[in-house]
């Protein structure tokens, strides 16, 4: 989902941001709002920001195709924490990752923060509802809308690219030239998209039901350990290897196909001490941040530990 820098024309690189800034503003407000009505909804905002820094950043290897993509997670923490609540978390992410990871840009961001963080979870959000109203409901349903939710952020990226390049290629031809390179990585990772946010779920039902909407946690109690359990080993097990992004590989090798080239990024600090010192520090407070609220949300009561 992390279009790079360079791809996008000037103008759709302003009309994008352009878009995106007042969903960003409108997020921020929503969060304030909510804070002031119930402060201890932060604790699992800072876990769910971390968690989507996490798993966006996270390369998971797809054999088949020789090739790391990531999932998206703002599907299922959008149907946990609200779609409003999940624009300023997406944003904050993607930024760290683009100036002290190379990953996305600057000039992209704006589009990056739609796909992911507003048009995921809206697909995600309307898909859950129509289920429900369907008669679907538990691990089929929770399934179905996280994994069409992620596939759709990156559809969305494909339409964004063929139109970013119809002045040097046709847009059906790129649209269907993305779609068709990322079959078969995206499809194996809409599974387990669909099978970690079913895990994920499962362990706030389990531990800390109220933390839930009411719909999830009704729900819920059809979701199996050993399906949540699998969900989260995947997640966790199948991280690090070496093959190439799908960044690179499908959508820069379009746009380099097309003649437009991804370029560097215009802040990196990814490289050099500073940046890696930089990048180390990040990496730490997220992981602080994500221990603590995991152990304020999943972690035994206070009561129960030894005095």
């Amino acid at each position: 989902m992390h279009l790079a820098e360079g791809v996008l024309p000037l103008s759709h690189a302003v009309t994008w941001s352009a878009l995106a800034a007042p969903a960003v503003v409108w997020s921020l407000r929503d969060e304030q709002r909510t804070r002031r009505e119930k402060p201890s909804s932060t604790v699992i905002m800072a876990g769910a920001t971390s968690l989507l820094f996490a798993g966006t950043l996270l390369p998971l290897p797809v054999p088949v195709a020789g090739v790391t993509s990531h999932i998206c997670l703002t599907p299922v923490l959008a149907l946990i924490v609200g779609v409003p609540r999940i624009v300023w978390p997406t944003f904050f992410v993607l930024l760290l990752q683009a100036v002290f990871f190379a990953h996305g840009g600057l000039t992209t961001l704006g589009v990056n923060i739609l796909t992911l963080g507003l048009l995921g979870p809206l697909t995600t959000v309307g898909l859950w509802a129509l289920l429900r109203r369907l008669g679907v409901h538990g691990v089929l349903s929770l399934g179905l809308a996280c994994g069409v939710g992620g596939l759709s952020v990156y559809v969305a990226d494909a339409v964004v690219l063929a139109a970013a390049l119809s002045d040097v290629a046709a847009p059906a031809t790129t649209f269907g030239a993305v779609l068709i390179g990322l079959a078969p990585i995206q499809i194996p990772l809409a599974v387990l998209e669909a099978v970690a946010s079913v895990g994920i779920v499962r362990l706030l039902a389990t531990r800390r039901p109220y933390l839930l909407p009411n719909s999830l946690r009704e729900g819920s109690r059809t979701l199996s350990a050993p399906v949540a359990s699998v969900g989260l080993l995947l997640l966790l097990g199948l991280s690090g290897c070496a093959y190439e992004g799908v960044d690179g590989t499908v959508f820069g090798a379009t746009a380099e196909g097309a003649g437009r080239p991804p370029t560097g990024s215009i802040v990196d600090l990814s490289q050099g001490e500073v940046g890696l010192a930089m990048s180390v520090l990040i990496l730490f407070g997220l992981g602080f941040v994500a221990g603590r609220s995991w152990e304020r949300l999943l972690g035994r009561r206070r009561d129960a530990l030894p005095r």
